[in-house]
């Protein structure tokens, strides 16, 4: 079973996701911030990552970037959600390595099929 992190500091957010990932049969993992995401990736090695950019303290780039820094994490599948799809914004993010960019909201569908595509 592969499992994914999902970071979001909306809390209503993290529960839909989780909800629609678990269905799916995924391991999920979450996390309010990027330093729990942190701590979240380096103690259960999960398979994938979604999370969203503009997330308080450290933001989505600032956690992709600490991701792409470390040798052992460079590699890492991330997939951005988020509200803000902005031409600029969605440059950075594939400037940074995000595999997929999903615009929050979206269908569940929309989201599995992102996640799946990732995880071949």
């Amino acid at each position: 079973m592969k499992k994914i992190l999902v970071i979001n500091n909306t809390l209503h957010v993290l529960d839909e996701v989780r909800d629609i990932l678990e269905m799916e049969g995924f391991i999920v993992l979450t996390a309010f911030n990027a330093t729990a995401g942190w701590a979240l990736v380096l103690a259960k090695d999960p398979d994938l990552v979604v999370t969203d950019l503009y997330i308080p303290k450290i933001d989505g780039f600032g956690f992709i970037n600490c991701l792409k820094a470390d040798a052992t994490l460079s590699d890492l599948t991330v997939v951005a959600f988020s509200a803000k799809v902005d031409p600029n914004t969605h440059k950075r993010a594939k400037d940074l390595g995000i595999h997929t960019y999903v615009k929050n909201p979206c269908s569940s569908e929309e989201l599995i099929s992102s996640i799946s595509q990732n995880l071949i």
